[in-house]
């Protein structure tokens, strides 16, 4: 969800509200909520035991204005007190991962039993969201785990971890270093505190370890020590161990216990609330692709010796640049011979075979470029064509080198060239690598000194020799400034130009090429000398990203280069790679384990503001630098160097390269998909919905009942949230919902979600008196209220206006009715002239209790005449001629201009007209010919008090 998407999911401040006759509107006194249903929500478990103690452990609805709508949770009302929320629980194989295991379901429908040993676990934004707020450091009975304490489930401990410095939750208990604790309960006695990782009092019973063991074949849990006896491999054993190992894991619930005891929600505005959309992350699972890239040209190891290092699209190719020796169809599938370079359909993933250029070195970038495409790398040619060493342009469909584009490059002392890195901007294609001497254009130029770094013409390749910054060591990414004034370059160098420029430097676009003055020193990461190059920067708006060693990623201010925060990665970690999709940036490295957020120092990681996973890819808000969480890739790496290219193509996806050898879980045939060398993860739903339409009130039998015509999704699943005065009070998959709860006046809105969280605007205000209101003046009868309606032509008499009247084979549908301006809700059948004159509508409104009102309001909107009757005795007529109507009585005037046919008449009618319970409402519309062009009628009926 976007920051503004919270904010405006419950309207503006104020606890009054407002209504279209009134100024305002008191909600009357509920009891304490019990949780028993979803407009009955609480604001925790312990609100719901201090309220109801007799409150027995089960399933119960919660909210929270963070929460947004009710959701139920499994309370356990017994243990200490009661009031704990269940938000995990399993044996072994937990993941600790933000996005949660399993589902919702799995956690508060099983909560114990062996059928409980598959770990599940509620999101950690669902988590935060049951915190509203609280730390979870300042939870007063901390983190509680139930513990099996034999193997039979019929003997527990019960531990309570006391966090020392941790604002939002994370799962990452198994974090290294880890989550600090102040101190442990076990039993009801007390211990110095320690860590999640790995906290040890006897080396059995009092030990609960969290992390991947060889020992447990890497599975996690909450391990017990050595001296903890009983485990076995058994199925049904709530001692697991995977063989004689010892350190038994055992069947563990998770409770935390926020005293939430109530919540303030903001008043929703008349207008409603407007739509929201979730963050807009690719998915944590690839889509399949048929054809990789396999084998290695050369005997080398290590991160220069890998299947991909470039990735490029250009219209529907995907291009891949690297080290590898064949395109492969399937994990043993037929392979084809074409190193270096290849591409492929970035729809269907097929290889595309007409594409076969004949490289002699590995590809370190791609660059699309109108209707070419630019390689860069080590080779010495291609396709035996002069001149193009280090850099070619390559016609898309066919790999032949384009005519009369020549880009080539030397370095002394026979060194072996590498461009690594290209960027366009205007008329110029930016260089950066290890080379010496660049000559281009057509006709070839004469050599520029260039080290390190250049610029070439994108019409020719031709090198300007007035822009030549001086790079005393490589350059291995650059990314050239969307505005044009400067280029930043990222590598191993020193200096540029002969001033210090440690790893990382600003260079300005105007000739000569020279240091952008007023940019700060950057913060390396480690003290260690040769180990803070730069391996990827990125510009987004007045930010600047950077990464590389020691496995920190980095935000900057662009103007000075203040840092804004950073980020820094354990168990592996280099930033090899960054691209911006959506305002999310997304940082490759040979990460596979976690990242520490607002960390300065890899060589002594504190001070960090949170820790959570990260697997090969991670995902930062590109404005704020926010990591995000909920983008955990299930993808993984050949020998451990993750992805070392990102790109994005047209249709949302991001691609990712490297020695990738495995993607996600493929449920269809039970297995995860193979990767040959890199592979993509597509968009994910970030559109809200339509807003639903036409929210009436269809009755109050059993409650206010309401309706509503459906909203529209390209998801194409939708469920509705009900919203009454302040809150959502409820969420259904049908377009209608009765408020059993309802009591007094109160106003609805309703709004559609889908699948993915997105959030439709809302309807504007529906008030209603509800079952037993009174107060101030409300809305008895809706404009969009469901009416019978018939227009045939029939002369129905005087009988059709009584409340016994039956209507039953009378179609039916919302208001507004009639025909020819567009604006219907319903829509009448015109038919062709001549017309029939008079269209019949009814409608039931039940009423409580008449005496608690003074007068009736109704405001109707009638082209051209009519009568109402409430409980079949007329109340007043408008544009119609006194004395008896007949059905083919015609109005006295034809309306023809928008003021007359949308201006109410409004009718003031004493409330006596009324009986308590059903009342019917009659109206009949007369045409002033029978050769008018449209019909109206809508009518909104409003009590003011006794």
């Amino acid at each position: 969800m976007t920051a503004l998407a919270l904010s405006g999911l419950l309207g503006g401040a104020g606890v009054a509200v407002g209504g279209p006759q009134a100024s305002a509107h008191v909600i009357q006194a509920a009891p304490a909520p019990d949780g028993t249903a979803s407009a009955k929500a609480a604001p925790s478990c312990w609100a719901i035991k201090q309220s109801h103690p007799a409150s027995a452990d089960g399933v119960y609805w919660l909210q929270t204005p963070m929460l947004v709508a009710p959701q139920q949770f499994y309370c356990d009302m017994t243990t200490d007190g009661g009031g704990w929320v269940l938000i995990g629980r399993g044996r072994e194989g937990w993941t600790f991962y933000h996005p949660g295991q399993r589902t919702p379901g799995n956690v508060r429908n099983t909560p114990s039993g062996t059928g409980a040993f598959a770990p599940a676990a509620l999101g950690g934004d669902t988590v935060n969201a049951l915190l509203n707020g609280t730390r979870v450091d300042a939870l007063p009975d901390g983190v509680r785990l139930r513990r099996a304490a034999d193997a039979t489930g019929t003997s527990w401990q019960e531990m309570r971890w006391k966090f020392k410095d941790r604002d939002d939750w994370s799962w990452t208990f198994d974090a290294n270093p880890s989550h600090p604790l102040s101190s442990v309960v076990v039993d009801g006695t007390a211990y110095a505190g320690g860590s999640t990782r790995d906290w040890n009092n006897n080396s059995g019973s009092r030990r609960v370890f969290t992390y991947e063991w060889q020992g447990h074949g890497w599975e996690k849990g909450f391990s017990y020590g050595a001296g903890q006896t009983g485990g076995s491999s058994s199925g049904t054993s709530y001692l697991w161990q995977k063989g004689s190992e010892g350190n038994p894991i055992p069947f563990t619930q998770v409770f935390i216990r926020p005293k939430i005891t109530s919540a303030s929600y903001d008043a929703v505005p008349d207008a409603g609330t407007p739509a929201s959309t979730v963050t807009p992350l690719v998915s944590n699972a690839t889509t399949p692709l048929p054809w990789g890239v396999t084998g290695v040209m050369g005997s080398g190891v290590g991160e220069e010796f890998l299947e991909v290092q470039a990735l490029g699209v250009l219209g529907d190719t995907v291009y891949v640049g690297g080290r590898f020796r064949y395109v492969q169809q399937g994990a043993a599938g037929a392979k084809k011979e074409q190193p270096y370079l290849a591409a492929f359909d970035a729809d269907s993933g097929e290889w595309r075979s007409s594409f076969l250029p004949v490289l002699n070195g590995q590809v370190w970038d791609i660059q699309p470029l109108g209707d070419k495409i630019v390689i860069a790398g080590e080779f010495t040619g291609v396709n035996g064509e002069p001149n193009t060493a280090g850099m070619a342009a390559l016609d898309p469909a066919t790999g032949k080198v384009v005519p009369g584009w020549r880009t080539t490059f030397t370095r002394a002392s026979g060194l072996a060239v590498k461009v690594k890195a290209l960027d366009v901007q205007d008329d110029w294609l930016y260089v950066g690598g290890a080379f010496n001497h660049v000559a281009g254009g057509s006709p070839l130029s004469s050599k520029v000194w260039a080290v390190a770094a250049a610029r070439v013409r994108v019409s020719d390749g031709r090198p300007d020799e007035k822009w030549t910054p001086h790079f005393d060591q490589p350059v291995v990414d650059l990314d050239v400034s969307e505005k044009g004034d400067r280029v930043y370059f990222g590598g191993f160098f020193e200096k540029v130009n002969d001033k210090p420029a440690n790893s990382f430097a600003v260079v300005g676009t105007s000739t000569p090429a020279a240091l952008v003055p007023g940019m700060g020193d950057w913060k390396p990461s480690t003290a260690t000398a040769n180990r803070d190059y730069r391996q990827t920067v990125a510009e987004v708006g007045d930010r600047v990203w950077m990464g590389g060693s020691q496995h920190d990623f980095q935000l900057y201010t662009r103007d000075d280069l203040t840092k804004v925060t950073g980020h820094i990665t354990r168990g592996g970690g280099d930033l090899q790679a960054s691209i911006v999709k959506d305002g999310v940036i997304y940082g490759s490295c040979h990460c596979p384990e976690f990242v520490f957020n607002g960390a300065s120092s890899w060589d002594n990681t504190t001070g960090w503001s949170n820790a959570h996973q990260i697997n090969w890819i991670g995902a930062w808000d590109a404005k704020t630098g926010k990591y995000l969480p909920n983008f955990a890739p299930s993808i993984d790496s050949r020998r451990g160097d993750g992805p070392w290219a990102l790109t994005t193509d047209d249709n949302g996806c991001l691609w990712f390269g490297g020695d990738m050898n495995r993607g996600s879980w493929d449920s269809a045939t039970g297995s995860y998909q193979w990767l040959g060398g890199f592979g993509r993860l597509c968009a994910t739903d970030a559109k809200a919905p339509s807003a639903p339409s036409g929210l009436r009130s269809t009755g109050t039998a059993a409650g206010n009942q309401l309706a509503w015509s459906a909203a529209s999704d390209n998801s194409g699943s939708l469920s509705y949230e009900v919203l009454r005065d302040d809150r959502v009070i409820a969420t259904t998959g049908g377009t209608s919902y009765t408020d059993a709860t309802a009591s007094g006046a109160h106003k609805y809105w309703v709004r559609a979600v889908d699948a993915a969280g997105n959030r439709s605007a809302s309807t504007t205000a529906l008030r209603l008196e509800g079952p037993g209101g009174s107060g101030d003046p409300v809305v008895l009868l809706a404009r969009s209220a469901t009416w019978k309606w018939r227009y045939d032509g029939v002369d129905l008499g005087a009988s059709w206006t009584a409340p016994a009247f039956d209507d039953s084979s009378w179609a039916s549908g919302p208001g507004e009715f009639g025909y020819g301006d567009g604006d219907e809700a319903t829509l009448l059948p015109a038919g062709t002239t001549p017309r029939h004159v008079t269209a019949y509508f009814r409608t039931a409104l039940k009423v409580a209790d008449p005496a608690a009102h003074k007068s009736l309001l109704i405001d109707l909107i009638r082209d051209d005449g009519a009568v109402v009757y409430v409980n079949g005795t007329e109340v007043g007529r408008e544009n119609l001629p006194a004395g008896p109507i007949a059905h083919d009585t015609t109005a006295l005037t034809g309306y023809s201009t928008n003021a007359q046919e949308r201006t109410p008449v409004r009718l003031t009618v004493p409330a006596g007209v009324l009986v308590a319970g059903t009342n019917t409402i009659a109206v009949e519309m007369h045409q002033y010919d029978r050769w008018s062009a449209d019909l109206s009628f809508a009518m909104t009926v409003t009590a003011t008090p006794n």
